[in-house]
């Protein structure tokens, strides 16, 4: 299994308050702080999704709210993407998920970090 394999899982899709809702893992060998969270950005069916906010341990906001976390991002825990589009179980949607993370002890020039940028594409059914 490659580090972004299992960034969107089978198990991935769920309702939330009538809400599609992602649960999406990071794609990166170590956790990290949320404040390394870049960007988020989620198609279904070919169609870009705003995202209404993401959620982890320590952490309830919107991606740009990140920066100002403490919390961190455990390899264990799925970062839960709150999603704009209305949801049924049962339903088998197309994904393409991207996420940006700064890997802040990786420098890819002086004093500019790394950043991993994953795209994963997978077929989902909501549970």
């Amino acid at each position: 299994m490659t580090m972004t394999e299992g960034t969107v899982r089978a198990d991935a899709l769920s309702v939330a308050e009538g809400r599609l809702q992602l649960a999406v893992h990071l794609p990166w060998y170590r956790s990290l702080p949320v404040s390394c969270l870049e960007s988020v950005d989620v198609t279904v069916d070919a169609t870009p999704v705003r995202i209404r906010s993401v959620r982890l341990p320590g952490f309830e906001g919107p991606v740009a709210g990140a920066a100002a976390s403490d919390a961190w991002w455990d390899l264990r825990e799925p970062l839960l993407v709150s999603l704009d589009a209305p949801a049924r179980s049962g339903a088998v949607l197309r994904l393409e998920v991207g996420v940006a993370v700064r890997i802040p002890y990786i420098q890819q020039a002086p004093g500019v970090p790394l950043v991993q940028h994953t795209i994963f594409r997978r077929a989902g059914t909501v549970r």
